[in-house]
């Protein structure tokens, strides 16, 4: 008795790393439940291809982004220009390459190929939580960062495929799902003017997208406004530095 107990506690260190991934993954499983299910519904509805659940599966292995997965059904539906495609990627995506700029010395403890995936698969929520719970011992930090980065990436393949599949498959009205990834901006936006004391960056955004539609219109919009937006901020790192914004939180 006493010889499996000694067993199972040696078990239970030997993948401590593993099951700490586990835990921590769990919330980012119910967030990408939701939105990764709404993008599936979306490519099936208004995708305009066959086999959604393949496209769907596809896409979201290999485009680890939860807006551009959105903007993927628009493209299937009315292809785009490369050059638009290439830089509204670029815009949506560049915050990814700094992550991933900032965690190249600590995977460096690991394999190539392993720290090819790890950055690839970088998201939001994959850096928060690695940036989080750093570890002093390199091979278990490398564990818990390799086997976090590949549930949530399942999570997401997941969901979006199982999206697309219940799209195919189920007659219900797909209206206002397309607003879901909207809602979540517009929820993390709302959080941050009400926490942060520099409200200036909220209001960058907010002029530089009615320039953009006004000045070149709804087709070319975003990529107008993120060239506005990335352009003002650079000019303005200093004041947003201080963090001598618009207004304070309340």
């Amino acid at each position: 008795m006493l010889r499996f107990r000694f067993m199972d506690t040696d078990r239970k260190h030997r993948f401590a790393p593993e099951r700490r991934a586990l835990t921590d993954s769990l919330p980012v499983l119910m967030g990408y439940l939701t939105m990764g299910f709404a993008a599936g519904v979306l490519l099936a509805a208004h995708g305009g291809v066959t086999h959604s659940w393949f496209w769907g599966a596809f896409t979201s292995a290999v485009c680890i982004s939860g807006a551009l997965q959105f903007v993927l059904v628009d493209w299937f539906a009315t292809p785009a220009a490369l050059s638009t495609v290439a830089l509204l990627t670029l815009f949506l995506n560049i915050r990814y390459a700094m992550y991933g700029l900032s965690l190249i010395e600590r995977f460096r403890r690991t394999s190539q190929l392993r720290r090819i995936y790890l950055i690839w698969c970088l998201t939001d929520e994959t850096y928060a939580l690695e940036s989080a719970h750093p570890s002093e011992d390199a091979r278990k930090d490398m564990r818990y960062c390799f086997t976090l980065t590949a549930l949530n990436h399942f999570y997401w393949i997941a969901s979006v495929t199982a999206g697309a599949l219940a799209g195919a498959a189920l007659p219900f009205s797909h209206r206002g799902i397309d607003f879901a990834m909207l809602a979540l901006f517009l929820v993390i936006l709302t959080d941050q003017c009400r926490e942060a004391g520099n409200r200036l960056p909220a209001l960058i955004g907010g002029a530089a997208a009615l320039i953009a539609f006004a000045v070149v219109g709804m087709r070319w919009m975003l990529v107008v406004a993120m060239v506005l937006i990335l352009g003002a901020l650079l000019l303005l790192r200093r004041r947003l530095d201080s963090g001598d914004g618009s207004g304070s939180a309340s």
